[in-house]
């Protein structure tokens, strides 16, 4: 049965490698259209001809250059705080074999690499709240101390645009149509066919940003609910069918006569990142890029307006709906996410994949939903990739030897694609904390259309971030006023990035 399962994981590889953040798509462009957008349709570029057989393993013709020991840095970024403890990286070095599934397959992944070019490959962590200064420095003073930095993708488009890092087409040695490279990053966030930062196989913090749904089956089967598994699958998962579902679970179980995140049952528990990545599920983006490449704003449209009608009676009930961060400061949330789960008192709950590993002591059994879709004629499922948690990969400016860096990099990411990326998902996920076979089915349909919205990333006007996140936490609806405040100066902000690629030699 071993032996099968492991067989098993090799031939499911290519589904795997679809995601993101996070993934690894095997095929795919640069550009999105507004047209594909604004109709909900599928906006993966993956080839699904793909996921029915993964062909035999294709590595890079690279030859085993003698580096004389080099040592290979990462710069990567840790968390200093509590709520964020788990989104430290642990994908790119590991000091020694502990026992523990991902530690030991990224340390072994390394010492083959290591070997076939004698290097040494080292990680450096700095607290995310220095990250950008410390690039900036190095960078600035002229010195090569890491061959990749690993930044935030919220936090990453200043240091692009202030010339920090190499152009991702123009590394050698590098083939970014191969799989290992995820086409879902290259094809979102290029501007002007220019590629700053990038995500792949050789990365896994990405693929525990992915946004997704999960149900408690206990709540679920108490309210005699219908099946959500075949829900899903006849396509009929929407914001309709997750709100109307949720209405009628909330009780006050403390009988105090006041709904408290500590004490009562809730409909669904969401997020400020919920409103966006609603947004991008529903088959909308904040903006897009047009077929020249160019970000495009593609807010306002009244498809769009539909959902935000949708998310905001979701998120303004607080009879039904919790919102995390409405308590942020004042206790754990994410801690509290987890025991409300694990208390039985939430029916669903709005997550990013790596808090499925935190439910692994759930005594009640969960299943894995995907985003829901704003009605049944949207074609396909939209998994949003959270950029805040989610991270990428740039190459400095400073790096003195690109053909080196390329090539340990092509090696890396091709051996993450079979090594690192079936522990993730065909191991760890599918196995030890998943529950049940439809539950890994949902993950195949997370996994094969995954999108980033370019608007958000770079928050242009500031009215991703600084506005459309916090509207349902700050009990906001004025959707349509507050983008035509900032609708100028959005533009203002994209112009004023094509300009800075464009002078970026």
């Amino acid at each position: 049965m071993r032996a099968i399962k492991i067989c098993m994981a090799v031939i499911l590889l290519a589904a795997i490698c679809f995601t993101v953040l996070v993934s690894c798509q095997t095929d795919g462009g640069n550009g999105d259209t507004v047209s594909n957008i604004e109709n909900g349709e599928n906006v993966s570029n993956a080839d699904p001809a793909v996921t029915e057989e993964e062909p035999e393993q294709v590595y890079p013709d690279l030859p085993a250059v003698n580096y004389e020991g080099y040592e290979f840095t990462f710069l990567y970024w840790g968390i200093d705080s509590a709520d964020w403890a788990e989104w430290d990286h642990r994908d790119f070095a590991m000091e020694e074999l502990d026992g523990e599934l991902i530690n030991d397959t990224v340390y072994n992944r390394n010492r083959k690499i290591e070997d076939k070019y004698n290097i040494t490959i080292t990680g450096t962590r700095v607290l995310h709240s220095e990250f950008n200064s410390v690039v900036t420095r190095a960078v600035n003073a002229g010195d090569d101390l890491y061959d990749v930095v690993a930044p935030q993708l919220y936090a990453f488009p200043p240091l692009a645009q202030n010339g920090n890092f190499i152009d991702w087409f123009s590394v050698p040695n590098l083939d970014l149509t191969m799989p290992w490279w995820d086409q879902g990053t290259i094809r979102d966030l290029s501007i002007i066919n220019r590629l700053f930062v990038i995500q792949g196989c050789l990365l896994i913090v990405d693929n525990d940003s992915m946004e997704a749904m999960i149900f408690n089956k206990r709540v679920h089967q108490d309210q005699n609910l219908d099946d959500l598994y075949d829900i899903v699958k006849k396509g009929e998962w929407t914001f309709d069918k997750l709100y109307n579902m949720s209405k009628g679970v909330a009780q006050d179980l403390d009988g105090d006569g006041e709904m408290y995140i500590k004490d009562d049952l809730f409909g669904i528990i969401v997020q400020a990142d919920t409103n966006v990545s609603f947004f991008v599920s529903g088959g909308e983006k904040i903006a897009a890029k047009d077929g020249n490449d160019l970000p495009v704003i593609t807010f306002g449209s009244d498809r769009g307006y539909r959902i935000t009608d949708i998310i905001s009676e979701i998120m303004l009930d607080e009879q039904n709906v919790v919102h995390l961060h409405r308590f942020e400061g004042q206790f754990g949330i994410y801690d509290e996410q987890v025991k409300m789960m694990e208390e039985d008192r939430a029916l669903f709950s709005w997550i990013r994949m790596r808090i499925v590993e935190r439910l692994r002591g759930m005594e009640t059994e969960f299943g894995i939903l995907p985003l829901p879709k704003l009605d049944a004629v949207q074609e396909n499922y939209i998994t949003h990739m959270n950029p805040h948690t989610g991270r990428g990969m740039s190459i400095p400016v400073t790096a003195s030897n690109l053909e080196r860096t390329g090539m340990i990099l092509e090696d890396l990411s091709a051996e993450s694609r079979y090594t690192l990326q079936p522990a993730y998902y065909e191991i760890n996920l599918r196995g030890k904390y998943t529950r049940d076979d439809e539950s890994q089915e949902m993950l195949d349909i997370l996994l094969n259309n995954t999108a980033h919205d370019i608007g958000y990333v770079y928050n242009f006007g500031g009215f991703a971030g600084d506005t459309m996140l916090r509207h349902g936490q700050n009990k906001r609806s004025d959707y349509a006023s507050s983008f035509e405040r900032v609708q100028q100066r959005m533009q203002q902000d994209i112009d004023r990035v094509v300009e800075a690629y464009e002078t970026i030699q």
